[in-house]
């Protein structure tokens, strides 16, 4: 969330609302201590990924080459120091950076309609306000889409260690609201939008899979109402108090959360949030 007191304008992008959502205090932290992010082994590669893949679409890359300059890209996101070693044994980052890259051009690219604009920077309002004293904030989304193809679909590229459920995703998925929304204000789209996920798993046997979702107007009008009272709620609690703190996520780790040591890693340790008894 970026406040333009200029223009009387909240900037919101749909990362930040995702977070937000599970945890107001995690969408805080990144507002009031932006020095405390840091990416994972996961995340550089899935950037790395991104970035092969990037090149695909402008025309830059053979898609034949695609594994080796996802390794490439990875070894530069490897040598510099604001990630963390999660779950992932280091020895398949590099391999499997590689195998995720040639899923996407073996499963996914097969399905992309080309010609379309990589890497879509948009900047839309919406129909929300927010009143915080005697001042009217407009609400507006912004944000980065991976590939916008020619026919108004919408892509955005996803590396997971398991399968996404589409069930899940239809009804619960923030990022694809927010950017069927901003795709039709910009009229790139039209209601009802398709939105796909192009998913690599990450492993050595890595499989593609599309996981189609559909947004309506009904979606965008939910999307921004939802918006709305998360800025409000924000606005009027202020960056000086905590804001509602939720633990009841998969994210609320020391391995997860960049934020971890000053929320709740400052009165739990990482050995007591895992502990386990052994079956006895």
């Amino acid at each position: 969330m970026n406040i333009d007191e200029d223009n009387k304008r909240v900037y919101v992008r749909q990362s930040w609302l995702g977070d937000t959502l599970m945890c107001m205090q995690r969408g805080k932290f990144q507002i009031t201590h932006p020095e405390f992010r840091s990416g994972s082994d996961a995340t550089i590669m899935g950037t790395a990924v991104h970035a092969a893949i990037e090149r695909v679409l402008v025309g830059d890359l053979d898609p034949t080459k695609i594994a080796g300059v996802a390794q490439q890209s990875l070894e530069a996101l490897m040598e510099e120091d604001n990630w963390k070693q999660t779950n992932i044994k280091p020895e398949t980052m590099m391999p499997h950076t590689g195998l995720m890259a040639e899923t996407w051009v073996r499963e996914i690219m097969p399905h992309v309609l080309l010609g379309g604009q990589v890497e879509y920077k948009f900047k839309v309002p919406t129909t929300a306000t927010v009143q915080q004293g005697t001042d009217l904030y407009e609400i507006w989304f912004e944000g980065t889409m991976d590939y916008l193809s020619p026919d108004g679909v919408l892509w955005d590229w996803k590396t997971s260690s398991r399968k996404y459920s589409q069930s899940e995703k239809q009804k619960q998925n923030v990022q694809s609201s927010v950017y069927a929304y901003a795709a039709v204000q910009n009229e790139l789209s039209h209601f009802p939008v398709t939105f796909n996920f192009g998913v690599m798993t990450r492993a050595n046997n890595s499989q593609g899979q599309i996981v189609p979702v559909q947004r309506t107007e009904a979606h965008g009008q939910w999307i921004v109402k939802q918006t709305a009272s998360i800025v409000q709620s924000a606005m009027r609690i202020g960056k000086e108090s905590n804001w509602p703190i939720n633990d009841q996520h998969f994210l609320c780790s020391q391995s997860w959360c960049s934020w971890w040591s000053i929320c709740k890693g400052s009165h739990v340790s990482d050995v007591e949030q895992q502990w386990s008894q052994e079956t006895l």
